[in-house]
């Protein structure tokens, strides 16, 4: 049976993307979530995962090629002597703007040795930082990189231009105009609303440095609220779940928590799946390769996040609120945990303990205040019960 591997969309506001590289070649027999190509967006870049184990037969866009989401770029089969009638996916693909094949914008750039994976001919960079260097005809393989693993990034494409940036004009890149069109599309069609809470986490602090010496299980602040999160999300499924056009509420069976993540080209989720199954240890492990690989361009695109979180407490910020990133019901804002003189303990006595303001961003189309303070309380609970982190690892 001869099936599609389509160009995978992987954001609500993604239009198409960009085939980098395949991985794997016509003829090869491919295993399902095995990676197979690279997708660039406007984001990022991902490594594509076979949706299904076959027999890749036929490349239909080749390394370069801009394709509309959703369209077929290869075709898969059973049996490697398998017949193929490629008039059906042109057919399929009739109604979608034209793929795109590559053009000398495209074409990867230049090999430089100390600046390629070894699996690769092409040049670490930053989409951000492609598209700088295209504005300012730079030739990237002039350029040394200054992000992780010696990736360009766009700081080092205007710390080589000979011109000065315009004090007053700059164009925006792909990504901030991405980010810019999702968040304006949240704040004006999501009817937003706000809850916080304050979480003392001086116990959990304690737990956690105290497991780092005994067991060196290292954990972030971060690895606590994910996990706690996903526990908690499990009771109220309305949050996590996303709506379907108007009328449509899809609950998801699995906790994908986002992760949103600050880059030198803007900001990425990268994803960390089935999270309520997770045990911490593990969480931990996932989420630094995760993090790690958002900051070097890349993201998994095994799972779509359905709730995310963001974390601001490393930069010293108390409390913010955040934008609900579509299609998901709600956000988790965390603010810094800072020493604070509290009412403490039975009977009440005055204490200095860690506080930390937690505010959700919700979808009111999806869920009432209720629930989203019955969830901030199931949260708050989780974290300030050691036992609860004992029965997570």
């Amino acid at each position: 049976m001869q099936k599609p591997i389509n160009m995978p969309k992987y954001g609500l506001q993604q239009d198409e993307g960009t085939v980098i590289e395949w991985r794997k070649k016509e003829g090869d027999h491919i295993e399902k979530g095995e990676i197979i190509l690279e997708v660039e967006t406007d984001k990022a870049v991902f490594e594509y995962e076979a949706p299904e184990s076959g027999y890749l037969r036929h490349i239909l866009a080749q390394d370069g090629a801009v394709v509309p989401v959703l369209s077929p770029i290869a075709v898969l089969t059973d049996e490697p002597d398998e017949p193929v009638d490629l008039a059906i996916f042109s057919k399929t693909s009739s109604s979608a703007p034209t793929i795109e094949s590559p053009t000398e914008e495209s074409i990867p750039e230049p090999t430089q040795t100390t600046q390629t994976n070894t699996s690769s001919n092409r040049i670490k960079r930053s989409p951000a930082a492609r598209h700088r260097a295209r504005e300012l005809n730079i030739d990237l393989s002039t350029i040394t990189g200054t992000g992780p693993g010696g990736r360009i990034v766009k700081a080092d494409i205007e710390n080589a231009s000979p011109a000065p940036m315009s004090a007053g004009s700059s164009s925006l890149s792909k990504m901030r105009q991405a980010i810019g069109k999702t968040m304006a599309f949240s704040k004006s069609t999501i009817p937003h609303f706000y809850v916080g809470i304050e979480i003392d986490l001086t116990d959990a602090e304690t737990w956690r440095k105290n497991l780092a010496q005994t067991d060196n299980i290292k954990l972030s602040v971060t690895d606590l609220f994910i996990k706690a999160t996903a526990d908690a999300l499990t009771h109220y499924p309305a949050l996590n779940s996303s709506l379907d056009g108007t009328t449509h509420m899809i609950i998801h069976d699995t906790v994908n928590i986002g992760l949103a993540v600050g880059t030198d080209d803007g900001l990425v989720v990268p994803v960390i799946p089935n999270a309520q199954k997770t045990f911490l240890a593990d969480l931990a492990d996932i989420r630094t390769q995760r993090v790690n690989d958002a900051r070097a361009g890349k993201l998994h695109g095994d799972a779509a996040a359905t709730f995310t979180i963001s974390n601001l407490g490393m930069y010293g910020v108390t409390t913010f609120t955040a934008i609900v990133n579509p299609p998901e019901a709600a956000i988790l804002a965390i603010g810094a945990a800072i020493p604070r003189v509290v009412p403490f303990g039975d009977p009440l006595t005055i204490a200095v303990r860690q506080i930390a303001d937690i505010t959700l961003s919700a979808d009111h189309r999806l869920v009432d205040g209720i629930v989203a303070a019955q969830f901030l309380q199931t949260l708050k609970k989780s974290l300030e019960d050691v036992k609860n982190l004992d029965r997570w690892l």
